[in-house]
């Protein structure tokens, strides 16, 4: 375990006696994190509205921009970023609909208007050769980007993304519409521990004033991600497009991952001409909180190796 997560442990320890809410006690602890991960938190608005970032202050040739996938945020990337942190310019956003941006169930969350939004952010920060990462529905909103901006992009790096379905996924249908989802039915404690086991193979420690935050928020968001989640399904399938990119391309994956089977890295693999596959033992849908070290190590290379 690093440092970092052994003093978000301690710190949500003593917190918890402050009387603070949950929610406020969780707002801390993530706050903590950036502030070790190095990252600031910004915000700019748009012509859809308010768009809630994360920036270091690195200076380098390589900028990576990090999506986060359904129902996740900014703060999903914090245990990774701390890796890259003296090498790389990172940026991590709040996609439209979660986390502090903006999120009106009349706006469109489809693959396409999302990965136009991310368009006009990176526009709006003037970012152009990009290393853009994408996990889970983040993978799928990278490669619709890379698809109408590939002279944008240096490189797509997809962690256990959606987009291609070649083995279903053990225990739930996530192609198909479900009140029962676990990815946003989460109202009560059994569903929060429901969704943290079925995503992640080990999951790391979350002290249980944490779980009872993530409870609250997802309860809280789940008329909003419902519609978010069928948005999603109109274009997420990949099959046909993913073929036409042309960017270097890592896919890493757990070997675990019951929401995004391992067989669809393969399938990813075999579609994306010249990419790179990478599946990391013993880990679940989230490399990035299960195993942030080997993710980190992994991207490094990929990286050094296609600036050589």
């Amino acid at each position: 375990m690093s440092i970092q997560k052994v003093i978000f442990i301690i710190l949500v320890g003593i917190l918890s006696f402050t009387g603070f809410s949950a929610t406020k006690l969780y707002d801390v602890a993530m706050a903590y994190e950036r502030y070790s991960a190095g990252l600031e938190t910004k915000s700019i608005t748009l012509d859809f509205g308010e768009i809630v970032y994360a920036e270091n202050d690195v200076k380098s040739d390589v900028t990576l921009v990090l999506v986060h996938g359904f129902g996740g945020n900014k703060d999903t990337w914090n245990w990774v970023v701390p890796a890259w942190n003296d090498q790389y310019h990172v940026i991590v956003i709040d996609m439209p609909g979660h986390g502090g941006s903006v999120s009106k169930k009349t706006l469109s969350y489809t693959m396409t208007d999302q990965a136009e939004r991310l368009h006009t952010f990176l526009e709006a920060k003037k970012i152009k050769q990009l290393y853009l990462f994408g996990h889970s529905m983040g993978g799928a909103i990278a490669v619709r980007y890379a698809l109408r901006h590939s002279e944008n992009v240096n490189a797509l790096i997809l962690i256990d993304s959606m987009g291609m379905v070649q083995t279903k996924s053990d225990g739930v249908k996530l192609v198909e519409k479900s009140d029962k989802n676990p990815l946003y039915d989460v109202c009560t404690k059994e569903r929060i521990e429901t969704l943290l086991n079925y995503s992640m193979y080990k999951p790391p420690y979350i002290p249980d004033i944490i779980k009872e935050a993530l409870l609250e928020t997802k309860c809280s968001r789940l008329d909003l991600e419902k519609v978010m989640y069928e948005d999603m399904y109109t274009d997420v399938n990949l099959s046909t497009v993913a073929k036409n990119i042309s960017v270097p391309t890592l896919i890493l994956w757990g070997e675990k991952d019951r929401m995004t089977h391992v067989d669809d890295a393969s399938f990813f693999h075999e579609t994306i001409r010249g990419s790179k596959l990478v599946i990391l033992e013993e880990v679940g849908h989230v490399p990035i909180l299960e195993d942030p070290e080997q993710t980190a190590d992994e991207v490094d290379k990929f990286i050094k190796q296609i600036k050589k």
